[in-house]
C-alpha cells in the first residue's frame, strides 16, 4: 500500500535529477491524444478513491461487492488479505492517495478549469477537485488569482519570509472566503439565489460529501477519517505548489501579469507528468492556451529544482530560504519596481 508513493517519488524525483531540462516548443498534429488523459484524470481518481474506501473497510464488509468479484477473478482472497491491514498499511494508502489526487487530480482539475467555455471539462474540474474538499478552486483561481497574482491582494502568492505552514493556513482560508465574494458576486449580476444549485461553492461540498458518502458506506467513520486524510494532504500539495510558484514575487496591480511574476522550471520529467505546468511563467502570461503550446521561459525566473525535489525543500524552511535569498535578489536586480 505504500507502493504508489514509491514509485511517484522514485520517477519523478529521479527522472527529473537524471533527465535533461525539456525547452522543446513541438507542434502536435493529433491534440485529441494530448487531451485524452485530461478527461481519463476523473474515472482514473474515482478508482483509486474506491478503492481507497474498500480498503479501509473490516471484517465482512465489501463496497460494491469489489473483493468478491476481484477474488474471482484472480482467485485470491482479498477480503482476507484486506484484513490483515495495519495503522502504517493505511498511512502509505492515504499518503499515496494525496500525491496522486494533488498530482494526478488536482492538475488535470487545473488545466480544464480554465476552459471556461467548455461545460463538460469545467464540470470534470470540479469533480476532481472534490476529492480534495477544494470547492473554492474553479472559482478563486481562475478569477481571483490569476487576475491578482503578485499583489498584496493575492492568498496564492506567499510573501519573503513566510514559511510553507502559515501560508497553507493563510491561502487556505483567505482564498476560500474570496471565492465565496466572487460566487456571490456572480450570482448577484444574474440576480440568482445564492442558496440554491445556481451557487458553485455549495454544489462543490455537495461534490465532496458524495464522497464522504461513499467511505461512510465502505468503514463508517474510520473510512471517513482515510478520505479527510488524504483530502488534507491533496490540499497541502496543493497549496505548497502554489508557495513554490511565487514565492516572494511581487506585481503591483496596474502592471501587466508578465513571465518574471512566476516560478518556472523546465525539468523534464516534472513537465511531463504535470501537463507543463512546470513552464508555469507561460501559463500565467497566457492563461487561456492549452498545456501542450506552452512556451519554456529559459529566461524566467527558475526554480532550484524539479516540483517534488521543489516541494520537499520547502518543508525545512531555513533550507528553503537559504537556497531562495540568492535567486531573489537576481529577481529584484531585474524586474523590482517601485510603489
Amino acid at each position: 500500500m505504500w507502493l504508489g508513493f514509491i514509485i511517484l517519488f522514485i520517477v519523478v524525483v529521479g527522472g527529473d535529477a537524471l533527465l535533461s531540462d525539456d525547452t522543446s516548443t513541438p507542434g502536435y498534429k493529433y491534440t485529441w491524444i494530448l487531451e485524452l488523459p485530461l478527461h481519463l484524470a476523473f474515472p482514473m481518481i474515482s478508482i483509486l478513491l474506491v478503492s481507497l474506501a474498500w480498503s479501509s473497510g473490516s471484517g465482512s464488509s465489501d463496497l460494491m461487492g469489489i473483493g468478491v468479484w476481484l477474488g474471482g477473478l484472480f482467485d485470491h482472497d482479498l477480503i482476507q488479505a484486506r484484513n490483515g491491514s495495519v495503522w502504517v498499511d493505511h498511512l502509505g494508502a492515504v499518503i499515496g492517495t494525496g500525491f496522486l489526487v494533488a498530482g494526478y487530480g488536482t492538475n488535470a482539475g487545473h488545466e480544464l478549469s480554465h476552459r471556461l467555455k467548455d461545460r463538460t471539462a469545467r464540470s470534470e474540474s470540479r469533480w476532481l477537485l472534490s476529492a480534495s474538499c477544494n470547492a473554492d478552486f474553479t472559482i478563486e483561481h481562475v478569477f481571483g488569482h490569476h487576475s491578482r497574482v503578485g499583489t498584496d491582494d493575492d492568498p496564492a502568492t506567499a510573501r519573503r519570509g513566510e514559511n510553507v505552514y502559515s501560508f497553507f493556513f493563510r491561502s487556505t482560508i483567505m482564498g476560500h472566503i474570496s471565492a465565496w465574494r466572487l460566487e456571490l458576486g456572480r450570482l448577484r449580476k444574474k440576480g440568482q439565489s445564492p442558496w440554491l444549485l445556481h451557487n458553485q461553492m455549495l454544489t462543490g461540498y455537495a461534490m465532496s460529501l458524495c464522497w464522504v458518502g461513499i467511505f461512510y458506506a465502505a468503514a463508517g467513520s474510520f473510512g471517513v477519517m482515510l478520505f479527510l486524510g488524504q483530502a488534507l494532504l491533496a490540499k497541502f500539495l496543493f497549496e505548497t505548489v502554489n508557495y513554490m510558484e511565487h514565492y516572494g514575487l511581487s506585481r503591483r496591480p496596474d502592471m501587466p501579469v508578465m513571465p518574471e511574476h512566476s516560478w518556472n522550471t523546465n525539468r523534464r520529467m516534472s513537465s511531463m507528468v504535470l501537463f507543463s505546468l512546470t513552464r508555469h511563467s507561460s501559463h500565467h502570461e497566457k492563461p487561456k492556451i492549452p498545456y501542450w503550446v506552452l512556451d519554456p521561459y529559459t529566461s524566467a525566473p527558475q526554480m532550484p529544482f524539479g516540483y517534488l525535489t521543489t516541494f520537499f525543500l520547502c518543508l525545512v524552511p531555513p533550507l528553503w530560504y537559504r537556497v531562495m535569498e540568492p535567486r531573489l535578489k537576481e529577481w529584484d536586480s531585474k524586474y523590482a519596481t517601485v510603489g
